[in-house]
């Protein structure tokens, strides 16, 4: 197939990669409604959000080398089957139990497909493709994450039934990634093997940039969750504001602040890099701390940006060191193991967050969170410049 052939199944793959992230972040828009309907509390939030990335990760441990064994296709085709039962879930769901499942389920969609579907678009681009693939794979991510909770918010405004129209909008949308996977072509052939948990081990040839990416992504998903799972409540008991649609705006501040960090992040040097995202995310923790204390949204908002810049740059470039830098034979295992990574990231932090919140407050606990990742990514930030200066020696 010629490289221009190859630019549509690339761009394929990268709208299915969206389409089932957009799924696992619809939710957030709705909380205030299961508030309602459910009696929800912050902290079954923060749980409700939690195990969505528990049901990721034990889809990334569980299947996260099956592709490299199986091929791409049969393990997307599996992510998206996760994807149609967690949609069909809560359609279904009257309680909070139902709903704990069907967010496990959005998490096993999740875990299956993020890995496979990001080495599949990398692996299927061409040409001057291939260059632009790592980024596409990352925007598709983060872009996906930052539209499920505006759709959704769009949806509810507008639509009847916004417990029930959400998922059913996205269960088309799933239905219609599967018709795309179905004609793209296979990027890995089947060959003999078994089907094994995946391995903690990284190949040596990326070992040392994995710690570093690591542990910068750990910082920068850590911000993530904290947004996508708490900033409704943020926004509506210390900023004052009460719109799902302007709770859903703030939300995706992070995601759009990622966005354009993944943009920026590609012209810069690994070390500029590493700078441009330990500072965005140090700049971030201190905006957030005075949106906190003062109750202002526009702050909060340039606290969302500033943090989803740093963790933009740090998510594109780790991404795409891993996926180029593996063996060919172990690109989706290695993938998945830093998506395991930034889902710990994700839900762990935030779980805590939400249980001291219930003890002291949010702003103290906000203040706290983000302390904590303030030290981290200085910890992080010290890591990366030995490294460079090691390299420089």
């Amino acid at each position: 197939m010629t490289t221009a052939g190859r630019a549509p199944q690339t761009l394929g793959l990268a709208v299915v990669l969206l389409t089932v992230m957009v799924g696992t972040t619809m939710p957030t828009a709705l909380y205030t409604h299961y508030e309602r309907e459910f009696g929800f509390s912050v902290l079954t939030v923060t749980v409700v959000y939690a195990v969505y990335a528990v049901g990721v990760i034990a889809a990334l441990v569980a299947f996260g080398t099956w592709s490299d064994v199986l091929g791409r296709r049969p393990v997307l085709g599996l992510g998206l089957a996760f994807a149609a039962v967690s949609d069909a879930v809560f359609l279904l769901a009257d309680d909070t139990a139902v709903l704990l499942i069907a967010r496990v389920i959005s998490g096993l969609s999740a875990g299956v497909f993020v890995g496979t579907a990001s080495v599949a678009t990398i692996e299927m681009a061409q040409g001057r493709w291939s260059a632009r693939a790592p980024l596409l794979a990352s925007l598709a991510t983060i872009g996906g994450l930052g539209t499920g909770p505006v759709l959704a918010a769009v949806l509810v405004t507008l639509a009847p039934h916004p417990l029930r129209t959400t998922y059913a909008v996205h269960l088309i949308l799933v239905v219609v990634a599967a018709l795309i996977v179905a004609v793209v072509p296979e990027t890995r052939p089947r060959r003999p093997g078994p089907l094994r948990p995946l391995s903690p081990a990284v190949p040596e040839t990326v070992r040392d940039f994995f710690v570093r990416a690591a542990i910068l992504g750990f910082a920068g998903f850590a911000v993530m969750g904290l947004f996508t799972a708490l900033a409704p409540t943020i926004a509506a008991q210390v900023a004052g504001v009460e719109s799902v649609l302007g709770q859903s705006g703030l939300v995706v501040t992070v995601m759009g602040g990622s966005l354009v960090g993944q943009l920026l992040g590609r012209r810069l040097s690994e070390r500029g890099a590493d700078a441009g995202a330990v500072g965005a995310m140090l700049a971030g923790m201190v905006l957030l701390v005075a949106a906190l204390l003062t109750g202002w949204w526009p702050v909060l908002a340039a606290a969302g940006l500033t943090g989803g810049a740093g963790q933009g740059i740090a998510f594109a470039r780790g991404l795409a060191g891993i996926a180029t830098g593996a063996p060919p034979d172990l690109k989706a295992s290695t993938t998945s193991a830093y998506f395991v990574v930034t889902y710990v990231a994700i839900s762990v932090p935030v779980v805590a967050e939400g249980m001291l919140t219930r003890a002291v407050g949010v702003t103290t606990a906000g203040i706290v969170f983000a302390a904590v990742v303030a030290a981290l990514v200085a910890v992080a930030g010290a890591l990366a410049l030995r490294a460079h200066r090691r390299v420089a020696a």
